[in-house]
């Protein structure tokens, strides 16, 4: 079990350690909060979200603020982009 988890964790850095470290941290804690506030907003609605909804608003989410969008700018767009992906 230990040697299965010491595999992934070596997987996992080579695979981060391609980026700056800076970005991957950055682009983690964007999707950490971004995942947690789509969440919260589908658990407000009571309705269930799409099957990819909450992955595909962060991924943008992320991307945007990569591209110098503040977080609001970013906020709006993926809203607007995922609302008429999944027909919300």
């Amino acid at each position: 079990m230990i040697r299965a988890a010491a595999l992934v964790f070596l997987a996992f850095g080579a695979l981060v350690s391609e980026l700056p470290a800076e970005a991957n941290m950055m682009d983690f804690m964007i999707r950490k909060y971004c995942l947690a506030a789509v969440n919260d907003e589908v658990k407000a609605s009571g309705k269930p979200a799409p099957a990819g909804m909450a992955d595909y608003t962060c991924d943008c989410v992320v991307q945007q603020m990569k591209s110098g969008s503040s977080q609001e700018q970013a906020k709006t767009t993926c809203k607007a982009r995922t609302a008429k992906k999944y027909n919300l």
